[in-house]
């Protein structure tokens, strides 16, 4: 099924001190060497609880198709953070000035672009990647955290599914032919 030059190891969901009976400390000690000679990636699976270890020229390999598909990435000319920055707190101003209750900080740290990284679809044919951008660095990051916890509070819990299987089961005994709605902030 594989055609792409990558080894499966298992994910321990238990964290802390928990050793892998699975994986040998002989194996641990390899991926930790290969890691370190840059000759090689390590990337968690997309879907089974795994780390995948990745020849480094084929995940840049990958990752330069995604990036190549102009319908969904652009590549920029210049540098929008300032100008994010600047657009993100006029607004944030204009809510701060009518909000009684509410008051967001303004953006003034330096912040950098998100950053491209992916998964590993280890159940699908030549081992394709599931970009994910991160947004971590970026300007409007803890804006976007501070809005989510405003809006938590205003979404009833049984209209929120947190877990694809808790999806599927309440799908499976809905006889609803109603419209099904996916917000994800």
């Amino acid at each position: 099924m594989t055609s792409c030059p990558c080894f499966l190891a298992e994910d321990p969901t238990n964290r802390g001190r928990y050793m892998s009976s699975i994986i040998s400390s002989d194996i641990r000690e390899m991926a930790k060497k290969l890691r370190k000679e840059a000759k090689v990636t390590v990337r968690r699976a997309d879907k089974p609880a795994a780390f995948v270890l990745i020849v480094m020229k084929v995940y840049h390999r990958k990752l330069d198709l995604i990036l190549a598909d102009t319908s969904k990435f652009e590549k920029l000319l210049y540098n929008l953070i300032e100008e994010t920055k600047r657009e993100t707190n006029k607004t944030i101003e204009t809510i701060n000035a009518t909000a009684m209750a509410i008051h967001h900080q303004t953006i003034i740290r330096e912040f950098s672009p998100g950053y491209l990284y992916s998964n590993v679809n280890t159940h699908k044919n030549d081992n394709p990647l599931r970009p994910i951008i991160s947004r971590c660095p970026t300007a409007t990051y803890y804006l976007a955290k501070s809005l989510k916890n405003l809006l938590t509070h205003y979404v009833p819990d049984k209209f929120i599914i947190a877990l694809s299987a808790e999806f599927l089961s309440k799908r499976k005994r809905s006889t609803s032919n109603g419209t099904i709605t996916f917000l994800d902030v």
